[in-house]
């Protein structure tokens, strides 16, 4: 969202509900999609009639010494129950992940979590716009999780964010919490950019292919999608939406993200120790709203997982998304979209992404002799993918391997495993050369059996 685009301190008074219900797909804007002012409001409101509304920084730190570190924030807002809106009660998690990449000892990991404005205060402000988690330990220090605007205004080029920590956090193969805080200043050098379809953002995660979807409770009818997307509209979604109209109801999210945010300064203390501190780096922020109909919840709780890369590209000033969903019933989904400098501007301000290939230009390929099995949950993850985005009239050929920086990068909270972590690129994008870094979501293959820690 360029410098130039209107702001005003003045909280535009829009109330939640008119952000719309769920994450669906449509031509008519709601007040996110209609201007400048409307998109800042929907980043600064908390949505309770959502079932998830996520603000995320993740990227890498750089240290006076040169060692590169990784580190993710997050708050995060969900419904108690899936696809039930609940106004009043939320819960709310806020977490922290740092790894010190040359040491190889795996991730420091802290956060809050608990009913949002209960046991956990939460406060979300339109200008400056600020998210403010907190949690009070008695004969504790308060713990905190902060993001915020110092200067400028959010999804805005040029303006400055400084993020504030002060958890405890455990180390990895450790049971002891330190306290530990982190603050990190930076700016924006993109604007924000919208990775979903129509005014409002609507980002598909999966396709239907008219089969029904059969649970305990009873059958889910569908819709074919797959079929008309491949055979029709040759593997692109956004055809597919423009042309039908089909809102895919619950089947994604509303996505947006300011992929390269320069790092200024920043430090990390843990306990009496200073584990670090530096004044570059690069961070990535995203920002999910999403809503979940049945089918949705069903398909979440068997089997659905992800590969997704979120790629910085500094030299050009752009940034990439390149994924693949998949679950047992619906099959995969591939995404690949590049934006940033050359986009055109929405009418919100958002930029729209320069490049999207469709699902059949889409090739994403993981080494399995690169696989690492993690000590400590047993779960297997593949650590290095070979993606290759082939080429059109319109659209350039990529060919990249992502390789993870660290071998320990896996995650274990709310009782999930998951990797989650810096990895490094390389290869061509419309036949030059480039490298750098991108933030890694990795789901792993679970253990079968009874095989448990420390035997895997």
């Amino acid at each position: 969202m360029p410098a130039a685009c209107p702001t005003s301190d003045t909280d535009p008074g829009i109330p939640a509900e008119a952000f719309g219900a769920i994450a669906e797909y449509s031509t008519a804007a709601l007040p996110q999609g209609e201007d400048c002012t409307g998109f800042r409001a929907f980043l600064s409101t908390g949505l309770p009639q959502y079932d998830s509304q996520s603000y995320e920084f993740f990227g890498r730190l750089v240290d006076d010494a040169g060692d590169v570190n990784s580190v993710a924030l997050m708050s995060q807002g969900n419904t108690l129950i899936p696809g039930l809106e609940l106004p009043l009660l939320t819960m709310e998690e806020a977490g922290l992940i740092f790894n010190r990449l040359e040491q190889g000892d795996g991730p420091i990991i802290g956060g809050i979590d608990g009913l949002a404005d209960l046991g956990v205060p939460v406060s979300i402000d339109y200008q400056p716009w600020s998210i403010d988690v907190q949690h009070e330990v008695t004969g504790q220090p308060t713990q905190n999780i902060t993001m915020r605007v110092v200067s400028g205004s959010i999804g805005a080029v040029g303006a400055v964010y400084e993020l504030e920590v002060s958890v405890p956090t455990t180390a990895s193969g450790a049971s002891d919490a330190v306290p530990t805080t982190l603050f990190v200043r930076a700016k924006d050098t993109t604007g924000m950019i919208q990775w979903g379809y129509g005014p409002n953002g609507f980002f598909p995660l999966w396709m239907f292919d008219g089969s029904p979807l059969e649970t305990p409770d009873g059958s889910i009818a569908t819709t074919d999608q797959r079929g008309p997307i491949t055979d029709a509209f040759g593997g692109d979604i956004g055809a597919y939406l423009a042309a039908t109209g089909d809102p895919m109801t619950g089947q994604g999210s509303q996505y947006y993200s300011m992929p390269l945010v320069q790092v200024e300064e920043w430090s990390m203390q843990r306990g009496t120790e200073t584990l670090a501190h530096g004044s570059d780096g690069l961070l990535f922020f995203d920002n999910l709203t999403e809503t979940y109909n049945d089918s949705a919840v069903y398909l979440l709780k068997n089997g659905y997982s992800w590969t997704e890369f979120s790629v910085m590209l500094p030299d050009t000033l752009q940034g990439m998304l390149i994924a693949v969903t998949e679950q047992p019933e619906v099959g995969r989904l591939y995404y690949a979209m590049r934006g940033g400098a050359g986009s055109t501007q929405s009418a919100n301000g958002t930029l729209a992404p320069t490049d999207n290939w469709p699902q059949g230009a889409i090739t994403v390929t993981p080494d399995k002799s690169k696989s690492w099995t993690s000590p400590t949950s047993c779960y297997v993850y593949d650590l290095q993918y070979h993606v290759q985005l082939e080429a059109s009239a319109t659209r350039p050929a990529a060919d990249l391997v992502f390789t993870a920086t660290a071998q320990n990068q896996e995650l274990d909270v709310l009782h999930r495993s998951a990797y989650e972590g810096l990895f490094d690129y390389s290869g061509t994008i419309d036949g030059e050369a480039v490298s750098g870094y991108a933030w890694g979501e990795i789901q792993g293959v679970a253990p079968k059996g009874d095989v448990k820690p420390p035997s895997c």
